[in-house]
């Protein structure tokens, strides 16, 4: 009897594991603590991080600034490894949810654009993910 009730219990927990998140009510989902975010490499032909000046981030169409400001410390960690955020978990409440969500990258090195990457990201109840665009960009 035991071996039925917990054959029974394993099929039922598969089954609800399987269930499609509410894409209305977030109220009922469990999120994790870890924190999401999406972001872009950039490098040179020798494949060197390459240490951008300033970064904008703007939402297609309309092109609304979601550019954040950053500290110079954690500026300089972004500059040391070539590596700038695009969007991440914090963004989740300017941002809406469960929708396909257009956001171009732009970097400069003085006033001169060197990268400009358009990328796809949605929000589930609880993280952001990237659906599209290169995470790695090399500069010529």
């Amino acid at each position: 009897m035991k071996i039925i009730a917990c054959a029974l219990l394993t099929f039922i927990t598969m089954l609800s594991c399987d269930e499609p998140e509410p894409k209305g009510d977030c109220g009922s989902v469990a999120c994790t603590e870890v924190f999401m975010s999406v972001g872009v490499k950039v490098t040179d032909r020798e494949g060197s991080p390459v240490a951008l000046d300033r970064i904008r981030i703007t939402r297609l169409p309309g092109n609304e600034d979601l550019t954040r400001e950053y500290d110079e410390e954690t500026w300089r960690i972004f500059t040391q490894q070539g590596s700038y955020p695009i969007a991440d978990d914090s963004d989740g409440g300017r941002l809406p949810r469960h929708t396909d969500i257009k956001l171009n990258f732009r970097g400069y090195i003085g006033s001169r654009e060197v990268a400009n990457a358009d990328y796809v990201v949605t929000f589930d109840c609880c993280h952001i993910n990237l659906v599209s665009g290169n995470t790695e960009l090399v500069i010529e």
